[in-house]
């Protein structure tokens, strides 16, 4: 069972287990069947078969259109290899932009529930939210590009 604020996501492997949780909580609370899960904070559940594929691409074609990113480049790697992210790289950032920045890796921290593929890139970025660059800036761009390339990657439960 899954509880954020007022809604709950209820799941088993029978049907006779949720019956009775739903008939528990009928006795205490006010509470509404929704049916099917299909879109839960920013998550959309598609069904295939007895799998369930979780993707999170409206979420993340929100954040590009946020920076103006929609009809970017697109790049294979999150991270370029070669450059090394440190404190002192590159132009601290003015307070509206770097307001900006932690708004923006803040989202890409929350897309790495349905994409762990950019969890290493986006705690890269994550360690420099005190005090980003433009350097950091441009890293966090990239990962957008690459975001852009793999929007519709869905991470499959069985």
């Amino acid at each position: 069972m899954l509880v954020y604020v007022d809604d709950i996501i209820v799941a088993s492997s029978g049907q006779e287990a949720i019956d009775a949780l739903l008939r528990d909580l009928k006795e205490d609370f006010a509470i509404k069947d929704l049916g099917e899960l299909i879109y839960f904070l920013g998550i959309q559940v598609h069904r295939k078969g007895g799998e369930l594929l979780l993707t999170q691409e409206k979420y993340a074609s929100n954040i590009l259109k946020r920076v103006n990113m929609q009809l970017c480049n697109l790049v294979k790697t999150p991270l370029c290899t070669t450059e090394k992210l440190s404190v002192t790289s590159g132009t601290r950032l003015g307070v509206d932009d770097s307001t900006r920045y932690r708004s923006i890796v803040g989202a890409l921290q929350y897309l790495t529930l349905t994409q762990p593929n950019l969890s290493f890139s986006v705690n890269k970025v994550c360690q420099f939210l005190h005090s980003p660059t433009t350097i950091h800036w441009e890293a966090v761009k990239r990962i957008l590009r690459y975001v852009q390339g793999t929007i519709s990657l869905a991470l499959k439960i069985n």
